[in-house]
């Protein structure tokens, strides 16, 4: 595992309103994740684990702080540089498979790469390397109503992964299934990290499923728990993105 952090939380705070009630979602946070490195960010209901990876995955913008990922601050994008950012460097995956029911597995996986220009034929032709890697190919061409819990999770992990990501985040993602099938997917989340190299973050309330990370960090009331390894490894810096 190198030492070189790949994305990193500096001081990252985030508030917002549910109505008139002002909540402190998180509370100066300081992170960082190796590259190749499986960590799991574990908390109860509402402790803001979700929220710090939304952050990570620069679906939000934190209210202050920085996250930089392969330094790039991007806490100081737009909105268009943000989209570009997770659409090619950051895999994600959900707990509800999120896959367009219309689409077949490999439309489903192939759908990032063709939002981004990429032809038509060359995304199908990665996508279909991604549900190999998933050992899903012989069902390319199977709609999600279709297939397993399992199998549908094991779509959106080609998907999050044929974009080539510099991280993968999911969040809850064997929330959906039963236990036969959570111990499939994250065997599978362990040998990306272990034989590829990949750098995976999972939110989980599962300390069963934490305990195969590499690391666990514990978030309660929007901070870490004294206690948690950081690795951090220089301050923030201001970097623009290449469009």
């Amino acid at each position: 595992m190198s030492n070189m952090n790949i994305i990193e939380a500096v001081g990252v705070t985030k508030s917002f309103y549910i109505g008139d009630l002002h909540v402190d979602a998180v509370r100066g946070i300081d992170l960082g994740v190796r590259k190749g490195e499986l960590l799991a960010i574990v908390g109860p209901s509402g402790s803001g684990k979700s929220t710090l990876l939304n952050l990570l995955g620069a679906i939000e913008t934190p209210t202050t702080g920085h996250v930089l990922l392969e330094g790039v601050d991007v806490a100081t994008l737009n909105d268009t540089e943000r989209t570009l950012i997770r659409r090619r460097r950051i895999g994600f995956i959900f707990q509800a498979f999120n896959l367009l029911p219309t689409l077949s597995a490999i439309e489903n996986v192939a759908l990032p790469l063709e939002l981004d220009g990429i032809s038509e034929s060359a995304a199908r032709e990665r996508a279909y390397g991604a549900l190999e890697l998933v050992d899903l190919a012989k069902r390319h061409d199977h709609v999600p109503s279709m297939m397993s819990g399992g199998e549908q999770q094991r779509v959106a992990v080609a998907r999050a992964l044929v974009i080539e990501p510099a991280i993968v985040l999911a969040d809850e993602p064997t929330g959906n299934l039963d236990s036969v099938n959570s111990a499939a997917v994250m065997r599978l989340l362990r040998d990306l990290v272990e034989t590829r190299g990949h750098t995976v973050i999972i939110v989980t309330h599962d300390n069963d499923i934490a305990a195969q990370a590499d690391r666990t960090v514990h978030v309660r009331d929007g901070k870490l728990e004294d206690g948690d390894v950081l690795h951090m490894r220089r301050p923030a810096k201001q970097v623009g993105i290449r469009k």
